[in-house]
This record gives structure tokens, C-alpha cells and sequence, in this order.
């Protein structure tokens, strides 16, 4: 998920590669444990998706322990909180690896976080996986790299399918915030597979993050009466956008990507969301045992239904463990090369998110979920696989 932070990423990189170094860091376990890193923002501007997400870790090692462990180690997991910023995602690198002598590295949500303490771990050899950060660009980083989310690209691309398969859609507006690299990014990659599949986009419009009056931008869209609106935008604007479209007399589907998600989604926008579409990483209604198991097991923990960002935290620690046992198990032979090796061969893995596999570039090759906002409710729709939209 989430793209931002990038400028302040690349300075704290720059500044902290630099100082890092090659040092005997260990093995990364012992005779009975294996020591795992986490890191994510459970403070901060982005706390809730970090939180979300170390919840969804702590359940999966929960599980692996009690079963015990992965070959007969139980997982000792590490955590650092990165604060929502770019320098402490460098920071929390260093600390799992040198003071920690983690074998992976499992984080962020942010992109530029990610792209702060990446290089970190390329640096010392150390096996990063992020579950969320959806930038193209962090994988980039070095062949020690790798993620479990779906890329921005492909996200704005079956949202324009969805629209124009689904929702037999022959004209679309987009409104995006200007300030916001993940907004104008899906509202690029929408545009062009939309236009590619023989739409024709009609408004275009923009606003400032925290602009709270979007009326003069739905007034434009109005005028142009397209069939959809692609907003690529996060929760906290959505329902007002959506308030403020149908106070106008806009009746069309809004449409968006996974920014969307969150608790406060469906209170906040008083039923104007109704019959609206957004894409995510997996629906908590979906049937599939896999699913239905992890959502039992993360209500009875935490009392609440899980998020997308819980599920990939808790796909990525599974994920560690496939690799592991993959690369041999845990001997005396394993290395931390041989458990990148095991990622980079990592095939039809099943996780609560979909079924996937890890392509040459160490990105995941996984399917989306559209989901459809209906009485209430947020439903399955129609999953859309990576090869229907290239």
C-alpha cells in the first residue's frame, strides 16, 4: 500500500547508507530460536497501518510457535517502531541487523520508509521483505529486496479494466489529490490502461491535501457527465468527496484503490457510498477457509476485523517461514543468501491475500480484489489476475 515520503526517503538514505558497513552480525538464530525483524510505524501519521500490521505478524508467529516453530526454532521476533519517518526506517534496519542479528527483515507500510532502510539491508546481506509498499521503486534496491503487495501500476490498470469490463463504463473523470505521489500515480496508470482499453477520460481535476471543499471539482466533473469516478484517494477524503458529489445531483460510481480502506470509511460517508467500488488486497467477507480462518482467529485476538495491511503482515511472516524451510531449514548451512535464493524460487504460495508467486523483479504477482460498497457492506466483487490486464 501506501506510497509517500519519498523526497525525505531518499535524503535519509543517501545519509545513512553511507555509513553503513559490512560486520560479522551472526547467523541469525540459535539452537532454539530464530530471530525474525519487524518494522513498521506504530506511532506517527501513519500509527493505525503499522499497528494493523505488527498485529497481523504477532498472530502468525502466535500460530507458527504454538505448532513449533519453523524447524523446531521458535520465532523471536524484533520490532522498531519507524515513527512515520523516512530517517527512523534507516534507523530500525540498523538496529535489527546489527543489534539484533535478524535473519529477515519484514517491513514497511510506507514506500519511502522502505526506501530509507532497503538499502540498509542490501548493504549488510540481509533478506528485506515488505508486506505493503507499493512503489515500483523499492524493489530496485538490490537483489536482497523483495515484497508481497501488488504495485501501483497493476492496481490502477484493473481498476480501469473493472470500470470498463464491470461497469460497462465508456467515459471517466479522475480527481486526485496534487500533493499526494500515490493519488497522482494511480490516476496516471487509470488514465492510460482506461484510454488504452478504448474509454475516453473527460475531467481531470485536482486538490490540495487538506482541502475540505471539493464542490468546484465535482462541478467541472458534472459538466462532462462522465459514467465513472476514478478518486484514487485515501479514506479520510473519500466520504466528503462523496457527500459533496451527491449533494450536486451526481448519481455516477465513484471508484478508488485500496486508500480507501479503513474503519471510518463507511460511517463517515452516512450511506453516499452506497453501490460504489474500490480495489484492496483481500475482502473479509470472502469464503475461502484461508480467509475465514484468519479473520476468526484475529477477531478472537484482537477483537476486531482485520485490515488488508493486517493480512499482509501476517502473509509476510508466513511467507519468512516458507522461505526458511525452503532453503533447507534451519541448520548450520543456512544462510541468509540461501533464504533470498528460496524467495526469489517462491511459487503459488497461498496466503489470505491470494495466491502468489514472486517474479523476477522480487515483486509479488498476485491477483486484486474489487470490492463493492452495498447496504452497509463491503463485498467481493471480482478478482482480477495480473495477466488480464497486460
Amino acid at each position: 500500500m501506501r506510497n509517500t515520503l519519498l523526497l525525505a526517503a531518499i535524503i535519509a538514505t543517501v545519509t545513512i547508507t553511507a555509513a553503513a558497513c559490512k560486520s560479522d552480525i551472526g547467523p541469525g538464530f540459535t539452537n532454539d530460536k530464530v530471530t525474525l525483524g519487524l518494522f513498521v510505524s506504530t506511532s506517527g501519521d501513519i500509527a493505525t497501518f503499522g499497528q494493523d500490521t505488527k498485529n497481523g505478524a504477532e498472530l502468525a508467529v502466535e500460530e507458527i510457535n504454538k505448532a513449533g516453530g519453523i524447524s523446531k526454532h521458535l520465532i523471536d521476533l524484533r520490532f522498531q517502531d519507524c515513527a512515520s519517518e523516512p530517517a527512523q526506517g534507516g534507523n530500525a534496519a540498523t538496529k535489527l541487523i546489527t543489534q539484533d542479528g535478524v535473519l529477515i527483515g519484514m517491513g514497511e507500510v510506507a514506500s519511502g520508509i522502505s526506501l530509507a532502510a532497503a538499502p540498509i539491508f542490501q548493504k549488510y546481506g540481509v533478506p528485506m521483505i515488505s508486506p505493503s509498499s507499493t512503489n515500483p521503486t523499492v524493489t530496485q534496491q538490490g537483489d536482497m529486496i523483495f515484497r508481497i503487495c501488488y504495485l501501483d501500476d497493476f492496481q490502477g490498470a484493473a481498476c480501469a479494466l473493472f470500470a470498463n469490463q464491470n461497469l460497462n463504463c465508456k467515459t471517466a473523470a479522475i480527481l486526485m489529490n496534487q500533493d499526494d505521489a500515490y493519488s497522482t500515480g494511480l490516476g496516471k496508470f487509470f488514465r492510460f490502461k482506461f484510454e488504452k482499453l478504448g474509454g475516453k477520460i473527460v475531467a481531470e481535476e485536482t486538490f490540495k491535501k487538506g482541502a475540505s471543499d471539493f464542490n468546484t471539482q465535482l462541478t467541472n466533473i458534472k459538466g462532462k457527465n462522465p459514467d465513472v469516478i476514478f478518486a484514487p484517494v485515501y479514506y479520510q477524503d473519500i466520504p466528503l468527496i462523496a457527500k459533496q458529489a451527491r449533494g450536486q445531483g451526481i448519481d455516477k460510481p465513484l471508484l478508488g484503490g485500496d486508500g480507501w480502506e479503513s474503519d471510518d470509511l463507511l460511517p463517515k460517508a452516512d450511506g453516499k457510498l452506497d453501490n460504489c467500488y474500490f480495489a484492496n488486497h483481500y475482502a473479509t467477507a470472502d469464503d475461502a477457509p484461508i480467509v475465514a480462518n484468519f479473520v476468526k482467529a484475529y477477531n478472537a485476538k484482537y477483537g476486531s476485523n482485520p485490515t488488508s495491511l493486517a493480512a499482509l503482515g501476517y502473509d509476510v511472516v508466513y511467507v519468512a517461514k516458507k522461505a526458511i524451510e525452503s532453503a533447507g531449514g534451519i541448520n548450520e548451512k543456512l544462510t541468509r543468501k540461501a533464504v533470498a535464493d528460496a524467495l526469489r524460487g517462491l511459487k503459488d504460495f497461498e496466503g489470505v491475500t491470494g495466491t502468489f508467486s514472486i517474479d523476477k523483479n522480487r515483486d509479488a504477482r498476485k491477483p486484486i480484489q474489487m470490492l463493492k460498497i452495498k447496504d452497509g457492506k463491503v463485498l467481493p466483487d471480482r478478482r482480477i489476475r495480473p495477466e488480464e490486464v497486460e
